[in-house]
C-alpha cells in the first residue's frame, strides 16, 4: 500500500448486515411493538388516558412503528438507528417524570447497550455514554432536588417492566448470537474453501514452476523495467540465481551493453505492441548464434504498471539446420534441373530411336513380307511343300515383328504423351470398342454387359487405349468358351476407391505368376495358344499410373480372370 493511499471505509451498516441485517431490525421492531401493547393490556387499575404509566407506551409504539416501516422500506440502518435512540430518549423521559433511577424502566439502559452491538463499536460507546451521562444527570437532578416527587409504581408494574425488558433483551441477544453463529459458520466455510484454493494455488504454481524450469528456453516476467520472476534458465544465463533476479532492473539483469541493444523491444512492448524476433543475436559477444524471443505485453491491474512477459530461445542448432536444409534444397532443385535436362535429352533420343524404328525397321520388314509373298505367288508351283512353309512362317514372323514394333511405339507414346484431364464415358467407350470387335468377328457368340453411368475423368485417348486392351485381351481368352461373357462396370472398394472392372469367364491364369502380368513381353500363355507380343497389359499399367491410379488382376485357371483399376483422386469422376 502506497503511504498517500488510506484504507478503504467499511460499509456503515457492516456490523448490521452481519447480524442480521433487515431481519434483526424487524424482529427488534416487532417485539419492542408487542411487548408494550402487553405492558398496557396488563397494567392494572388503568382508567385515564392521562395514566403517568403511559408515558413509556408513548414513546415506544410510534418509534417500533417508524423502525418498522423504515426496514420494509429497504433502509433497516435507519430503522434501528430510529428504534434505538427513540428507545433512549423514552426510557430517559419515562425515567425523569415517574421516579428518577427508582423507575423500573430505567433497567431498559443496559438493554439498550447490548442491542447498540448491531450497530458496532462506535454507537456502542456513543450509546453507552449517553446511557451513563443520563443516569448521572438523573441522579445528580435527584439528589438536588430538581426532579418532581417520585410517583413509585406498585411492585407488579415493577415486575412487568422488568419481565418485558428481559423478554426484549433475550429476543435480541437470542438473535444477535444466532447470526453471529451463521456468520461464523460462513466464515468457517469461506475459510476452508480459501484454504483449499490456497493449497491448489500453491500446487499449480509449483507445477508451472516446476514445468518452466525444465523448459529449454527462458522465461521471465517484469513490472515495467523492474524484474518479477524469471526460471532458472534465464537467471542461469544473466548470472544470477532464481530468488535473486527477481526486483532487479533489467539494466542490472542485462548488463550496460546488452541492455542498451534490449531496450527499444522492452519499449515497444511497455507501449502494449508484442514483440516477436528471430534472427542473428543482437550482441557483438555472441557472433554467430541465432535466437528467438517474443514479449507479450500484459498490465497486472487496471490503471496498474505495464509490463510484459518474455520467452527467449536459443535456435542456433536450428537455424544451421534450417539453413543447411535450404542449401540442399538448392543443389536438390540443381540437381533436378540438370537430371530434366538428362531426361529430356533421353527422350529426344528416344524419339529418334521410334523413328528410326518405325522408318528403318519396318521397311526391312515389309520388303521381306513383300519378297515372300512374291517368291510364293511366282515361285510356289516349283516347290515342294515344306519350302512353301518356310516362306509362309517367314512371312508371319515378319508379320508379327511388324505388329510388336507397333507395339513398342505405342507403348513409347503412351509415356511421353501429354495428357489432358477431361469427362470420360467409360461405359460408352467400351461399348463402341466390343461393337468393333464383334465387326471383325460376327460368328462368335458372346454375351457382353456393361454397367451405365461409368464415368471418370482422364486422357479421352489414354482412357481408350486402355479399355481397347483389356477388353481385347478378354474377347481373345474367352475365344475357346461356347458361351463366352465380358462385363465391364464399377464398383466401391472398402477404402473408399471407385474401382473400374472388366470380367470374363476365359481360360484364366495361376496367380503365382500375376507379377509377371504387367511387365512388357510377359506372357503366360504361348504365342501357339493364343497370339499377342506381352505389351498389351504394360501399357494399361503405364495409363493408369499416369492417371495416379493402380491396377491388379484376380483369377484362377478355367474360371476367367477381372482386371481392376484405379485412377486415383484424379480421374474418378
Amino acid at each position: 500500500m502506497n503511504k498517500q493511499e488510506k484504507p478503504t471505509n467499511a460499509p456503515r451498516d457492516e456490523w448490521l448486515q452481519v447480524l442480521g441485517g433487515e431481519k434483526i431490525v424487524s424482529l427488534a421492531g416487532w417485539v419492542t411493538l408487542a411487548g408494550t401493547l402487553i405492558y398496557i393490556i396488563l397494567l392494572p387499575g388503568l382508567n385515564r388516558i392521562d395514566d403517568y404509566r403511559l408515558l413509556g407506551p408513548a414513546f415506544l409504539i410510534p418509534v417500533s412503528v417508524v423502525a418498522l416501516l423504515l426496514a420494509w422500506r429497504g433502509n433497516p440502518y435507519a430503522g434501528y438507528h430510529v428504534l434505538l435512540w427513540g428507545i433512549l430518549l423514552g426510557v430517559t423521559v419515562s425515567c425523569l417524570l415517574v421516579a428518577g433511577l427508582r423507575t423500573g424502566i430505567v433497567f431498559a439502559y443496559p438493554a439498550l447497550v447490548i442491542g447498540a452491538m448491531v450497530l458496532g463499536p462506535r454507537v456502542v460507546y456513543l450509546v453507552g455514554a449517553a446511557t451513563i451521562a443520563a443516569v448521572v444527570g438523573m441522579g445528580l437532578a435527584e439528589h438536588h432536588g430538581l426532579l418532581p416527587a417520585p410517583r413509585l409504581s406498585s411492585t407488579f408494574i415493577l415486575a412487568l417492566a422488568y419481565t418485558l425488558i428481559l423478554i426484549v433483551l433475550t429476543v435480541v441477544a437470542a438473535a444477535i448470537v444466532r447470526e453471529q453463529k451463521r456468520w461464523r459458520d460462513e466464515a468457517l466455510q469461506s475459510r476452508q474453501a480459501l484454504l483449499h484454493s490456497l493449497r491448489a494455488l500453491t500446487g499449480r504454481e509449483r507445477d508451472l514452476r516446476q514445468i518452466m524450469n525444465n523448459v529449454p528456453a527462458g522465461i521471465c516476467a517484469f513490472d515495467g523495467w523492474t524484474c518479477r520472476f524469471a526460471n532458472v534458465h534465464l537467471a542461469a544465463y544473466c548470472g544470477f540465481s532464481e530468488e535473486g533476479i527477481v526486483g532487479k532492473h533489467l539494466c542490472e539483469v542485462l548488463g550496460e551493453t546488452h541492455f542498451a541493444l534490449a531496450k527499444p523491444h522492452v519499449e515497444q512492448a511497455l507501449a502494449g505492441k508484442p514483440v516477436h524476433y528471430r534472427g542473428p543475436h543482437p550482441s557483438p559477444a555472441f557472433a554467430g548464434r541465432f535466437m528467438m524471443f517474443v514479449l507479450v505485453p500484459t498490465a497486472r491491474e487496471p490503471g496498474g504498471e505495464t509490463g510484459f512477459y518474455g520467452i527467449f530461445f536459443d535456435v542456433t542448432r536450428e537455424e544451421h539446420a534450417r539453413l543447411e536444409i535450404e542449401q540442399l534444397n538448392r543443389e536438390l532443385d540443381q540437381r533436378v534441373k540438370d537430371r530434366t535436362a538428362d531426361l529430356a535429352t533421353a527422350n529426344r533420343e528416344l524419339e529418334s530411336f521410334a523413328y528410326s524404328i518405325s522408318h528403318d525397321l519396318r521397311a526391312p520388314l515389309r520388303g521381306i513380307d513383300g519378297f515372300s509373298l512374291m517368291a510364293l505367288e511366282e515361285y510356289g508351283d516349283k516347290l515342294d511343300a515344306q519350302g512353301r512353309g518356310y516362306l509362309e512362317r517367314v512371312r508371319a514372323a515378319a508379320q508379327r515383328m511388324g505388329h510388336l514394333i507397333d507395339d513398342i511405339l505405342e507403348l513409347s507414346r503412351v509415356s511421353r504423351q501429354a495428357m489432358r484431364q477431361e469427362r470420360v464415358d467409360l461405359g460408352r467407350l467400351a461399348a463402341e470398342l466390343m461393337d468393333e470387335l464383334r465387326q471383325d468377328d460376327l460368328l462368335r457368340k458372346i454375351v457382353v454387359t456393361i454397367a451405365p453411368e461409368c464415368s471418370a475423368t482422364g486422357d479421352p485417348r489414354l482412357l481408350r487405349i486402355l479399355l481397347q486392351n483389356l477388353l481385347e485381351n478378354a474377347w481373345k481368352y474367352t475365344a475357346r468358351q461356347p458361351e463366352a461373357r465380358i462385363a465391364f462396370g464399377m464398383e466401391q472398394l472398402d477404402t473408399g476407391e471407385t474401382a473400374y472392372f472388366v470380367r470374363d469367364n476365359g481360360i484364366g491364369f495361376d496367380m503365382k505368376y500375376a507379377d509377371r502380368l504387367f511387365s512388357p513381353f510377359q506372357r503366360l500363355h504361348g504365342p501357339k495358344e493364343f497370339p499377342g507380343s506381352g505389351i498389351g497389359l504394360a501399357t494399361v499399367a503405364r495409363i493408369v499410373h499416369r492417371h495416379g491410379g493402380r491396377v491388379w488382376a484376380e483369377s484362377a485357371p478355367g474360371q476367367g480372370t477381372t482386371l481392376r483399376f484405379t485412377l486415383g483422386s484424379r480421374g474418378t469422376f
